[in-house]
């Protein structure tokens, strides 16, 4: 009798031990706010990442997409993960520079004019800010960079101190110093506010890439668009260093690999969609400008400073990387 029962329950354990074994892990849920809206190709990308993350782990891991600021506000979004509120977070790295100088090193004026200088700045510092973020808890997973950013402004100019006073777009540190230093009026707008500030007088002009001034309808308000190369910013992505830790190994390798993928996708990206993004304000009406010689050299000034500056904030490290940057033009 005795034997009897050890044997049921033998048998009740191997039945639930293959029933589990049938069914896989239960799938984890995770979110990612974004900064832009679904036309945009930052989110795009980001939208294709989670796909892939989910094709990669067989559905293991899936990942929610919320665009445009809607789960929370930019400069919430770092906070939101270090704290574990959401997973995942996508934010404009130089809206952070005051907590590290690093975070701001892809602002840094007229540094950085061409996507392939900026992609060289990347290679000489992404060590250094993965480092920076990792003791805060959050990992990096990959970098994509905006198109060089662009002036646009209700009127033509001649030299940058014709905006004098003007009530000029800033969305980080860098860009209100530029806009001190060129005698406008910084206003620190975020880009899902854009349209609104225009719209109530709260900004007169900004600087921002192709793609964010067709985001944001810019020819609605602005009639000149000046491709003054001042900089291309990147939006990064990175994940709560608990939450990826607890992931099992293949899917922290997949994560990686869709990582990977989706910082070469948006790279490419990045440097097709200038030209579409400025045939679109040209076709809206928009005056496309190249600056003057006598604004580049209002422009070197302006960037010698400001490297300086950095610089100064930065320290060592800082200069180390500016050094080798220099070094290979």
């Amino acid at each position: 009798m005795r034997n009897s029962i050890l044997g049921g329950t033998l048998k009740l354990c191997v039945g639930i031990a293959l029933a589990v074994a049938a069914f896989p892990a239960a799938a984890e849920q995770w979110n990612i706010p974004t900064r832009a809206n679904e036309s945009n190709y930052f989110t795009q990308n980001i939208t294709q990442f989670a796909e892939d993350v989910k094709a990669k782990t067989a559905g293991k891991l899936s990942i929610v997409v919320h665009p445009e600021d809607s789960l929370f506000k930019q400069p919430d979004v770092k906070r939101a993960v270090q704290t574990g509120q959401v997973q995942l977070g996508e934010i404009l790295m130089s809206l952070h520079s005051n907590e590290n100088p690093l975070f701001g090193i892809d602002s840094i004026p007229f540094l950085t004019p061409s996507l392939a200088d900026s992609k060289r700045l990347l290679q000489l510092s992404q060590t250094k800010i993965a480092a920076a973020l990792d003791k805060q808890g959050l990992k990096l997973l990959f970098t994509v960079p905006y198109p060089p950013n662009a002036f646009y402004l209700k009127d033509e100019i001649e030299s940058v101190y014709d905006l004098k006073g003007v009530k000029f777009r800033a969305f980080n540190a860098a860009t209100a110093r530029l806009a001190e230093l060129m005698g406008a009026t910084p206003v620190t707008v975020q880009q899902a506010e854009v349209s609104q500030a225009f719209s109530t007088g709260v900004i007169q002009a900004m600087i921002t890439a192709a793609a964010t001034g067709v985001d944001t309808h810019a020819w609605e308000y602005v009639k000149h668009y000046y491709q003054v190369n001042a900089m291309t910013t990147w939006n990064i992505v990175f994940v709560n260093k608990g939450a990826f830790e607890k992931l099992d190994e293949p899917v922290k390798k997949a994560l990686l690999d869709a990582s990977a993928q989706a910082e070469s996708r948006g790279w490419a990206r990045a440097g097709e969609i200038l030209e579409e993004m400025v045939a679109i304000l040209k076709k809206n009406g928009m005056v496309i400008h190249q600056p003057n010689e006598q604004m580049r050299a209002e422009f070197a000034k302006i960037g010698a400073t400001m490297s300086a500056e950095w610089v100064k904030s930065a320290g060592q490290e800082g200069q180390e990387i500016l050094d080798a940057f220099n070094a290979g033009r």
